[in-house]
């Protein structure tokens, strides 16, 4: 992306594990349906670096760390998002010069939660990459720390190992992984 010093530019970093689980359900029910890859392949190459995305998990959550200096970058945690949205809304609001009423906050934290964006998914759908097969939904399940749903404590250990290796290597070893990672 293009970067300028007047925009503002907020990145939200989620735990690669929980970014592991998302992504295969939304490609799957988007995407390729039952002829989905399996979990074990989606895993061995979410682990390689080699995925369906254009950059790794580390590698995108690097291009993030490494802005969170400059001014005009907001980085936030969805894990903590997801203990204080309230708080985020204001940290946000903040972050873009918003004085807003209380009744606006309330109004922003109401709209930003999870029932509510469930209920307008359509306004979030990519529509029907193939053909014959039904819209996938965006919001599944909206929580933190779900990756157990399909990975192992192993597997959960090992993907992040391989992350924290990974960001390490990237030069964003101090990326508190703890604070964005179960």
């Amino acid at each position: 992306m293009p970067a300028s010093d007047e925009a503002r530019y907020i990145g939200v970093i989620r735990d690669p594990k929980d970014v592991f689980v998302s992504s295969y359900f939304f490609i799957k029910d988007s995407v390729y349906g039952p002829a989905m890859w399996s979990v074990d392949t989606w895993y061995r190459s979410f682990v390689s670096g080699v995925n369906f995305m254009e950059m790794s998990c580390p590698v995108a959550t690097a291009s993030y760390w490494r802005q969170r200096h400059r001014p005009n970058v907001l980085l936030l945690s969805f894990k903590q998002m997801k203990r204080d949205l309230e708080g985020t809304v204001r940290r946000i609001a903040a972050f873009l010069d918003i004085d807003a009423p209380e009744a606006v906050i309330q109004d922003v934290v109401r709209q930003s939660s999870f029932e509510y964006m469930r209920g307008i998914d359509h306004k979030f759908n990519v529509g029907r990459i193939v053909p014959w097969q039904e819209p996938g939904r965006m919001m599944r399940k909206g929580m933190q720390g779900g990756s157990s749903e399909l990975l192992s404590p192993d597997r959960q250990r090992e993907a992040d190992t391989y992350c924290q290796r990974e960001l390490e290597r990237l030069g964003c070893g101090d990326l508190p992984y703890g604070d964005f990672a179960d």
